[in-house]
């Protein structure tokens, strides 16, 4: 059609040709890598999805384009591939497509998707992965969460977890229900555990917690499992990097039975269920009182060893006592012996060394009396008497003298002493010095000078001594 000279056509004609061009010039179906920016499902089953490029720099969008999976290929399609991955088609997964380009003159421009290949979209996620964890390391923060010590009775415990979530119902009921009766103090921190808002749902109860990080042993991370779709969450950068900071042991049991998330990865410790950490927890206090009954057995043994050694040093001790009284005793019994037997020949020595100066004097005195007067005679005598008086006297106090040594000796014969009203207590056989190895109860026997008796010990009374 010509107006003038400008040749004009309808739109209707342009989208036509465009059509024609495109047909021709994409009469096969091309592999298509992109990102599911957007994705949905309507009434009758077809699949509308918005794919995008991005640059891996700087995130901005290099192409966008609209794509179908008519419901015939979606019923086949969306099980293979999740399937096949474990993740679901939703937004944010890379995928590999294989489409047809068409263009529609009202539509425009569309991708009709024929086949999807799961192992591009499992390679993108591990590649991620990789250099997530590549990061963590070159920052160091891989393993810092690992190296802070877990205490030895961890009673306290934050939670982060759905509060409707049936993990978290286990791990409660676990604990509570532990065959020891031990008491745990639980703190839920509600977040939200799966989708494009758990990341940064999750960070916050982690800052949350942060606030009253004095009161809390140890934080877990837990669901109850879930696609590798719902668990994405926890292979975010930023997750992983909160936790790996975390000033205390964090604990996960997210429920994924095969693969390791990023998250488990930087965590103090990785258990695989809800349940797995109650058990865990539930361990850590069993380990520690048997760690207790153990000490104390060792303590009780190492007592009862101490014991019997300063009970046999004691009675070492008291046999050396006793057999050094008994010593003494004899030593004093000899040297009383020999004070007597120095005692009675010192007396007799003097009496024979009196009777021959008597003896001598009364010479004296007869030969001197023939050559005296009456008077000097009458003196002499005297004299005499007045001597014999004092010899006599001499004599008397060494006789008391010896009575009393052969007094002191009967004394300490131990037949004197009972005879004397003291008596002799035992033990076992053995004389008792003090009540040290006595008590209420015990049975000693008692020597008299004449019988012995047994008694029972009511009541002890101890002397200080000076």
């Amino acid at each position: 059609m010509e107006e003038g000279n400008r040749h004009t056509m309808k739109l209707s004609d342009l989208h036509d040709e465009i059509r024609e061009v495109i047909q021709s010039s994409f009469e096969i179906p091309r592999w298509i890598s992109c990102e599911i920016m957007d994705i949905t499902q309507n009434y009758s089953g077809h699949c509308y999805l918005d794919l995008i490029e991005k640059d891996e720099k700087s995130d901005k969008v290099l192409a966008r384009a609209r794509a179908t999976i008519w419901a015939s290929s979606y019923r086949m399609l969306k099980p293979y591939f999740e399937t096949s991955t474990g993740y679901e088609l939703a937004s944010g997964i890379k995928i590999l497509v294989l489409a047809r380009v068409e263009f529609h003159p009202v539509y425009g421009l569309s991708l009709n998707i024929q086949d999807i290949d799961p192992t591009y979209t499992l390679g993108d996620v591990e590649r991620k992965k990789r250099e997530i964890i590549q990061r963590l390391e070159t920052e160091g923060v891989l393993d810092m969460n690992k190296e802070i010590p877990l205490p030895i009775v961890p009673q306290k415990i934050a939670v982060i977890s759905s509060m409707t979530a049936a993990g978290y119902e286990d791990f409660i009921d676990q604990l509570k229900g532990n065959p020891y009766g031990y008491q745990f103090y639980t703190r839920l921190f509600p977040a939200v555990m799966q989708g494009e808002n758990a990341v940064q749902s999750i960070i916050a109860s982690l800052e949350k917690i942060f606030e009253f990080e004095s009161h809390f042993n140890a934080v877990v991370i837990i669901r109850g499992g879930g696609s590798k779709s719902d668990l994405a969450c926890f292979d975010s950068y930023d997750l992983a990097y909160h936790v790996s900071q975390f000033p205390l042991p964090v604990i996960t049991g997210i429920g994924h039975e095969h693969d390791d998330t990023i998250t488990d990865l930087v965590a103090h410790t990785r258990l695989k269920t809800p349940t797995a950490v109650a058990g865990f927890f539930i361990d850590k206090l069993a380990s520690f009182e048997g760690e207790l009954e153990e000490f104390q057995n060792v303590l009780i043994n190492a007592t009862i060893s101490i014991l019997n050694e300063q009970k046999l040093r004691l009675q070492l001790h008291q046999q050396k006592y006793v057999s050094g009284s008994v010593a003494i005793v004899h030593a004093r019994q000899e040297h009383l012996l020999k004070l007597t037997g120095n005692a009675r020949f010192q007396v007799q020595q003097q009496l024979r060394s009196n009777d021959k100066l008597i003896t001598r004097f009364m010479e004296k005195l007869r030969s001197t009396a023939k050559h005296i007067p009456q008077r000097k005679t009458i003196e002499s005598v005297h004299i005499m008497q007045r001597f014999r008086q004092l010899i006599h006297n001499k004599m008397e106090g060494e006789d008391k003298r010896l009575e009393e040594y052969q007094r002191l000796l009967a004394y300490a014969e131990p037949g004197q002493i009972l005879r004397m009203g003291f008596s002799i207590s035992r033990k076992d056989g053995k004389a008792l010095k003090d009540v040290k190895n006595t008590g209420p109860g015990t049975i000693v026997e008692t020597e008299l000078y004449r019988g012995k008796f047994k008694s029972k010990i009511t009541d002890i009374q101890k002397k200080k001594l000076l």
